[in-house]
């Protein structure tokens, strides 16, 4: 299970990564797919870029916190 953030909302899905012998990392698999993972090993919290690119948009016009934007 990965815990998706996006602007929609927190999402808890099950992901299935390649296993194929020549097949990239988990990080490299979702960064293909849009989304930033919170560690590089074993991710389980992952983030959108839409929801990063409207957070900096907040974050610049705003001055609004992290904890206040989530």
């Amino acid at each position: 299970m990965v815990v998706f953030v996006d602007i929609t909302g927190v999402h808890e899905l099950p992901v299935a990564f390649c296993q194929c012998s020549n097949a990239p990392s988990d990080s490299r698999q979702l960064l293909k797919a849009g989304y930033y993972p919170a560690t590089t090993k074993r991710p389980n919290t992952v983030f959108s870029f839409r929801v990063m690119d409207d957070f900096l948009l907040t974050n610049r016009e705003c001055k609004t916190a992290a904890r206040n934007y989530y």
